[in-house]
């Protein structure tokens, strides 16, 4: 049985095995967890996401914003 996957409040959670789960929130605080097959989903950030992208060295990663995380900008001498 399949239903449509478009709309409502709805989040990519990273569980406690290191695995993504895409997490379908119902009325009452109830959820569902869905294995992620599909290999090319387009995702739009909420601009009230506070979500943020940095790197690290040669890294690249999505992570809370500055604001969340307690980052501040340090001066250079």
């Amino acid at each position: 049985m399949a239903g449509r996957a478009t709309g409502g409040n709805r989040v990519l959670l990273r569980m406690p095995d290191g695995t993504t789960t895409f997490r379908v929130y119902h009325d009452g605080g109830n959820f569902t967890d869905y294995d992620i097959r599909h290999d090319d989903l387009p995702i739009t950030i909420d601009a009230d996401a506070l979500a943020a992208f940095y790197q690290v060295g040669e890294r690249t990663i999505l992570d809370h914003s500055p604001e969340v995380l307690g980052l501040r900008k340090i001066e250079s001498a």
